[in-house]
């Protein structure tokens, strides 16, 4: 089955909502807070999905997991 661009995005934006929720941080505010940035961007990463590349890096890298990670469904 091939995926395209927004669908890996969108899987992407999935995967973060379940790391953070099974995270010691638990909300996406607590999460943005430690990570650096607003929540208001956590929420649209989680709702639209993840563009950058180098976003995903750097989530994988705050969670200490592969950045593949991000594409399972």
């Amino acid at each position: 089955m091939e995926h395209t661009y927004q669908d890996l995005s969108l899987v992407a934006g999935a995967n973060l909502k379940r790391l953070i929720k099974n995270s010691k941080y638990k909300t996406q505010e607590e999460f943005a807070f430690e990570f650096g940035t607003d929540v208001r961007t956590v929420g649209r990463w989680i709702r639209g999905g993840i563009n950058s590349l180098a976003t995903i890096q750097q989530i994988a890298a705050f969670f200490d997991i592969d950045a593949l990670a991000f594409f399972s469904e």
